[in-house]
């Protein structure tokens, strides 16, 4: 099944990504404010060794708008680039935990997918993921050395708590 993923897909736990792209927004707009006042302080030092102040004032009065103005469209197409990638690689991250976590809560109840867990292709978790098949797994052999006891067990007391044991995994069918 080939789906048409929509930009409202990539935001799974809202919270969390723009806190990221805020985040990483609060750096690029320091970055470049460092990088003004590195530019200003160096450039203002090495142009009084070689002019006098009015030419200065002229040369900065001159340059001042490019500067800012490159400075400027560098920070914001940054800012856009990064928010991009906070998006898609938040998503990478958080898509996969809110799966694996549904799939745990399923079982802490006692519901037994038939299915294993399974995530796409380069999300993060896998190995996350593969414990979890094996917690799935291991739940399903006790389930079925229960019926097996329960098979061999004659008692009528005995064999309804193994009976109560066994209801509590409940195996999904899809």
């Amino acid at each position: 099944m080939n789906r048409k993923r929509s930009v409202k897909h990539y935001f799974i736990l809202p919270s969390y990504q723009l806190r990221l792209v805020l985040f990483l927004s609060l750096v690029v707009v320091m970055g470049s404010i460092f990088h003004i006042a590195a530019l200003h302080y160096f450039t203002a030092r090495n142009l009084s060794s070689h002019f006098n102040q009015e030419q200065i004032d002229k040369i900065w009065t001159t340059l001042q708008p490019s500067i800012v103005l490159s400075n400027s469209i560098s920070c914001f197409l940054l800012i856009i680039f990064l928010v991009i990638l906070a998006v898609l690689i938040s998503h990478k991250l958080a898509g996969p935990l809110l799966k694996i976590t549904g799939y745990v809560n399923r079982i802490a109840s006692g519901v037994l997918p038939e299915e294993a867990l399974k995530l796409r292709e380069g999300d993060e978790g896998q190995r996350l993921c593969e414990a979890v098949n094996k917690v799935k797994e291991n739940a399903l052999c006790r389930k079925a050395k229960i019926e097996e006891i329960k098979a061999l067990v004659k008692d009528e007391e005995v064999l309804k708590r193994l009976s109560e044991l066994s209801d509590e995994f409940c195996i999904e069918d899809k």
